[in-house]
């Protein structure tokens, strides 16, 4: 019992004090950026976070004060403190019900680890405590990462590395005894630490959604719907969301197509602005809402079939289990979707086909095919979570008899919805059939229709209104041949019925970009869009796109960054970088030449001789002067041509300015440089001839010494 005190009093025995400034304000920094991170993640509130950093600070300064003369009946103080922060949290848990969801937890925990971190702040003496606050605040961002969805949690990664990186340095110093660590050294460690992270993300799976976890589920702004089952737009829960209209202040009815009535007739502006992020098991289609009847220029929701309801009220509360409607099958494999919105929309929940659970914070949701109506509105900061069952037939499984028992045949009702055109379309049914001609099922047909359209229409959004009483179908396929998705979808849900095949139109998202630091797909306006369901027996509804593709998997984060860097360089203006390029290195190169060049006019006439030796071969002794030098470098270049200074003359007059006996003006200075420089030359003919006589016999020496006075002019 004696020996495992005696290991607890060593264990937390002060060691010596920590006198570095530098790492106790990078520590507190790391702390206080962590913090900041939980604010902004909606984690910690901004008067616990202002207060929880200003004591911070305060007990870092009076730590510090305190480092040499520790305050023995402290530690039990805040230890005390400490456990007393574990109690409430774990209290603050069972008090609600015990955890619900994600969310139930990280705001305690982040509040828990902020108050460790603030009674610890009043007892870091030594380098060891400093290191614990270090590392301490990474839990702090570990909590703050767990709810971050958008790239702007990377400022506060990046100010927190900054952070730990000086303080792990100001460690390293005070380890070495105080010896400042050198520059060389944070930048080659902050390139072992990239190089390392870049191979664990290289490594990295693409992610999974585990279905034995509590879906995090949150309105933010929402407001009750006035109306049961109304579809609404934007966060106030008395705006009924429009139709698109082509002189509308937005140019789009909430979003595109999300309004009831989808108008083939008109076409919104989209931007690219971020409307929602998602986290999914794999890419799809991410469905809005569905439509059976069609008006010649609109896709209306229609009449309910005899003996069923327009919508149904699901009340189980959260999770809600959803009926399934008719048509569909519960086949294939789990998906699971989380939304987050990043700006207010219509009181839709979006999903992925076929949707059978939903973590939802409401007290009923409606349901009508595969369309899904909250029964509040959705503000920017909503999140919600649907688990779906997404079937991907092959060809082979589409082209064969349903199995019995699985929902071989529709409703009569259903049926009658799904093939229901507002009036004959000879031509279209003409056309249909023409090119589907031989084939004998109904996804060879499907595809047939889709490889005409993608052979004989363009796709555009450049196209003008419908006028009144023009239908979509028969402008698209036989007046313009151009379109959006709009049209295009709807032009083979309309051939498809004229052939007999059930088929409804669909309109959603297809996934946007993939954010491999997120691992969400930033859903942006742009990314809205129409498509084709067709009915197969045993299957239900199966998803067509003339005009998009949607990726069979999430990508690898490695995968995704290696694609957006290649994108990023592909949009590089390459000329003007490499100018840019040239330009830096031509002046880099100038720059070290005149740094290489002497500083005297003396030094330029030793180093003029001394590049003519190297070039024939002479070399003197160490301790052999300019003059000695030259004079072995006249035997080997002979007597100076008419004009011309030989290298001892030049020597000479080197060593007389250096050691002040003669003075040189400029004109004449100038005059011995370009000597100097012929010398060099006539250096050089005379090796490239080989011509040159054998050097004097003797031991090979090193350079020899330049005069004492050869710095000064």
């Amino acid at each position: 019992m004696s020996r495992a005190i005696n290991a607890i009093v060593r264990a937390n025995r002060a060691g010596p004090p920590e006198n570095s400034i530098v790492l106790r304000v990078a520590a507190v920094g790391a702390v206080v950026v962590s913090i900041a991170a939980c604010v902004a993640e909606g984690e910690l509130n901004r008067p616990v976070a202002i207060a929880s950093s200003v004591a911070l600070i305060a007990g870092s300064v009076f730590s510090y004060r305190r480092r040499a003369n520790p305050m023995s009946w402290l530690k039990l103080v805040l230890a005390v403190a400490a456990l007393g922060g574990f109690f409430w949290f774990f209290l603050h848990i069972s008090r609600h019900g015990g955890v619900t969801s994600i969310a139930d937890v990280l705001g305690p925990l982040a509040l828990l680890f902020t108050w460790i971190q603030l009674t610890h702040s009043f007892d870091t003496p030594s380098r060891r405590d400093l290191g614990f606050t270090l590392a301490g605040s990474a839990t702090l961002m570990a909590v703050a990462a767990a709810q971050a969805v958008d790239t702007s949690f990377a400022f506060y990664v990046l100010v927190w590395g900054c952070c730990c990186l000086a303080g792990l340095m100001a460690m390293w110093g005070s380890m070495a005894g105080g010896s400042p660590v050198r520059v060389q050294t944070g930048v080659i460690a902050l390139l072992g630490v990239v190089v390392a992270s870049a191979v664990v993300v290289a490594v990295l799976p693409a992610p999974h959604a585990s279905t034995t976890v509590i879906f995090p589920s949150d309105l933010a702004g929402d407001v009750p719907i006035a109306t049961p089952n109304g579809l609404v737009g934007g966060a106030n829960g008395q705006e009924p969301v429009h139709a698109a209209t082509a002189d509308g202040a937005t140019r789009v009815g909430g979003f595109l197509g999300f309004a009831g009535p989808l108008n083939t007739a008109v076409r919104g502006t989209l931007s690219n602005q971020v409307v929602l992020r998602v986290r999914a098991d794999k890419p799809t289609f991410w469905i809005a809402e569905t439509f059976n009847h069609w008006t010649g220029q609109s896709w209306v929701p229609g009449p309910a079939p005899p003996g069923t309801v327009q919508w149904q009220a699901v009340k189980s509360g959260s999770p809600f289990y959803l009926p399934l409607s008719a048509g569909n099958v519960v086949r294939g494999s789990p998906d699971v979707q989380t939304f987050y919105l990043a700006a207010g929309g219509p009181n839709l929940v979006f999903h992925a086909a076929t949707a059978t659970t939903v973590w939802f914070p409401a007290q009923r949701l409606y349901v009508r095919d595969d369309t899904i109506l909250a029964s509040t509105s959705l503000g920017p900061g909503s999140v919600y979570t649907v688990a779906s069952a997404v079937a991907n037939p092959t060809k082979a499984e589409l082209e064969a008899p349903a199995p019995r028992g699985v929902n071989s045949t529709l409703p009569a009702g259903v049926l009658a919805q799904s093939t229901q055109l507002p009036h004959p379309y000879p031509d279209v049914a003409r056309l249909a059939r023409s090119i589907t001609a031989g084939k004998t099922t109904t996804y060879a047909k499907v595809l047939a229709l889709e490889a005409w359209i993608g052979a004989h229409t363009r796709y555009t959004t450049d196209i003008p209104p419908l006028l009144p009483g023009q239908d979509t179908v028969h402008q698209f396929l036989f007046v313009s041949r151009r379109g959006y998705c709009e049209q295009i979808s709807t032009s083979l849900a309309v051939m498809l019925r004229t052939l007999g095949i059930p088929a409804r139109e669909a309109t959603g998202y297809v996934p946007g970009p993939y954010n491999p630091i997120t691992d969400l797909y930033d859903v942006e306006a742009s990314d809205a869009h129409a498509w084709v369901q067709v009915w197969f027996p045993g299957w239900g509804w199966q998803s067509f796109d003339p005009t998009a593709q949607v990726p069979l998997a999430n990508p690898s984060p490695a995968d995704a960054l290696a694609h957006d860097a290649l994108g990023a360089l592909g949009q590089l203006p390459l000329i003007p970088i490499g100018v840019v390029v040239l330009a830096a290195g031509a002046l880099t190169v100038v720059l070290r030449r005149r740094r290489a060049r002497p500083a005297t006019w003396t030094q330029a006439i030793s180093f003029e001789l001394l590049e003519a030796a190297r070039r024939v071969g002479v070399v003197a002794p160490d301790d052999a002067t300019l003059s000695q030098l030259a004079e072995r470098l006249d035997t080997v270049l002979g007597p100076a041509p008419p004009g011309e200074l030989s290298a001892t003359a030049l020597a000479t007059a080197a060593e007389e300015a250096a050691y002040g006996t003669v003075e040189v003006t400029d004109s004449n200075r100038s005059e011995l440089i370009i000597a100097a420089r012929r010398l060099r030359r006539r250096a050089r003919r005379t090796a490239k001839h080989d011509v040159r006589p054998d050097p004097p016999p003797g031991p090979r020496p090193m350079t020899p010494r330049q005069p004492a006075g050869a710095g000064r002019p």
